[in-house]
């Protein structure tokens, strides 16, 4: 009978997947590294010293040496994610797509070194735009020839990663790198080095050149070191303290929660009055901002429609022109939204016509093609449709939305079945205009294309769109409903 209870057990205990048993550990941190080559000497000397100091502060490192086996589920294993030198090409999408997603959820923190700037085209990869933003919009320029010490000084003391360390130091042997632009505006810099101190000196300098920052627009904790080329850093005091309270530091809990990400699109070259519309869209989604509320960016380049770009944000919204205007630009849109991506458009940004050619947009739009406006622009009652959809929820009946140029579509929308019309312009309003007049028709202003996560609404020429709270109160509700899967409650 006993041993039938042992064996019991044990096959109990075996049965256990070895993630999910206890280790006694804190956590486990994933060490990228790059092995071979000029900073093998540096890598190789960091991988023991953290040995040691993983075994003083009870957690387990684990190093790979490439990208293939990461993605979502791998990544969810560890706390910290230390970028050894590894550069950031030569990743799998699968790998990139992941690391993103971690970041931007704060699931892992990040320490990166050296190499891990080392943005640009090399070897046949095309430059990381996401890395790029994450370490402050840099690409890589140049580096002073060969190595030189360097002094440190510390901008940030009261920063957990700049405990216990001198507010100045010399680092010897480092190959110093710049780069196109300064990170500073878009980082928080904890240390810069002082380029009159360099030894040997050099005339290569960025003027302001930071060595140690942060990206705190993104919950996962993360810190970056310039310093990463020579193993003599490792008998640095300083560089190690900062090493080892970058670890633990960025192995914590997220710095903040920002629901999601939003791209707003403008046009800077369409009339005055969409002009105007567009920056009053700006102000009023990033007055969203405050708290835990959203990470706003914005983006006057249709350029940045591209795989890699749109794949970091959770909705793009156009406010005053088509999401595409190339063949490329189109397609990566296209594959956005059919991979689940939410739209949110106004006014212009369904402007279609023959010459438009994009048969996909306006299938997408329900078959809407543009037919005719009212002129100049007018207040109009707005009727609801749908009044149990979450987007109208709460609203009234009808009620008077500011003036506006609404754009009349041929074919309805509300002709597909894949179509809902949430909010129309009322027949009391007929007719409408006085130099342009639209005198009768079925003229939806606010649907959804249930095929996909989208919203268009017809506002959006002039200073009047969001002067009215009823309709501000449609707008919230829009952007929420496109956003549930980051809202549950949302759902109910």
């Amino acid at each position: 009978m006993r041993t039938r209870l042992i064996t019991a057990v044990l096959t109990l205990l075996l049965a256990i997947p070895a993630m999910a048993r206890n280790t006694g550990e804190d956590f486990k941190a994933l060490v990228l590294t790059e092995r071979g080559g000029q900073h093998e000497g540096f890598v190789s000397a960091a991988l023991d010293w953290m040995k040691d100091f993983s075994e003083e502060n009870n957690f387990s490192i684990v190093e790979i040496n490439g990208t293939r086996q990461i993605d979502s589920l791998y990544l969810s294993q560890f706390k910290v994610f230390i970028q050894l030198d590894y550069p950031p090409y030569n990743w799998t999408d699968t790998a990139k797509a992941a690391f993103e997603q971690a970041i931007f959820d704060g699931t892992i923190g990040w320490v990166g070194f050296h190499h891990a700037t080392l943005l640009g085209d090399f070897d046949g990869y095309p430059m990381w735009e996401w890395f790029s933003d994450f370490m402050g919009g840099i690409r890589f320029r140049d580096y002073i020839a060969g190595t030189a010490s360097g002094e440190v000084t510390v901008e940030q003391p009261a920063h957990p990663v700049m405990k216990g360390v001198s507010r100045s130091f010399t680092i010897e042997d480092e190959e110093w790198y710049t780069f196109d632009r300064n990170p500073r505006p878009g980082v928080k810099v904890l240390a810069h080095v002082d380029e009159d101190t360099y030894n040997p000196a050099s005339d290569i300098r960025m003027g302001d050149h930071p060595a140690v920052w942060t990206n705190g627009k993104v919950k996962a904790r993360n810190v970056y070191f310039l310093m990463g080329h020579d193993a003599s850093l490792m008998q640095n005091r300083d560089f190690t303290t900062m090493f080892g309270n970058a670890i633990l530091w960025a192995s914590g809990p997220g710095n903040w929660f920002p629901r999601f990400r939003m791209l707003i699109h403008v046009n800077d070259h369409v009339e005055k009055a969409h002009r105007e519309f567009a920056a009053d869209a700006v102000r009023f989604f990033r007055d969203m901002t405050i708290g835990d509320g959203i990470v706003v960016d914005t983006t006057n380049s249709l350029d940045d429609f591209n795989d890699e770009k749109l794949r970091t944000y959770h909705v793009i919204v156009s406010v005053n022109d088509n999401p595409g205007h190339t063949g490329p630009q189109r397609e990566a849109f296209r594959r956005y939204m059919e991979n689940g991506g939410a739209w949110l458009g106004f006014h212009a940004a369904a402007y279609n016509d023959r010459s438009t050619d994009w048969p996909w947009f306006v299938d997408f739009l329900g078959g809407a093609v543009f037919s005719r406006n009212n002129w100049p622009p007018l207040p109009a009652r707005l009727t609801v449709d749908s009044p149990e959809h979450p987007v109208t929820k709460g609203m009234p009946a009808s009620f008077i939305s500011p003036e506006n140029e609404w754009y009349q579509w041929s074919p309805s929308p509300r002709e597909r079945e894949n179509v809902r019309v949430l909010v129309s312009l009322s027949d009391e309003n007929y007719p409408i205009g006085f130099k342009d007049t639209v005198q009768d028709g079925d003229f939806p202003v606010v649907w959804t294309n249930t095929d996909y996560n989208m919203v268009y609404m017809n506002m959006g020429h002039g200073t009047r769109i969001f002067t009215d709270a009823t309709q501000n109160y449609l707008i919230y509700n829009a952007l929420r409903w496109l956003m549930r899967d980051r809202f549950p409650e949302q759902a109910r």
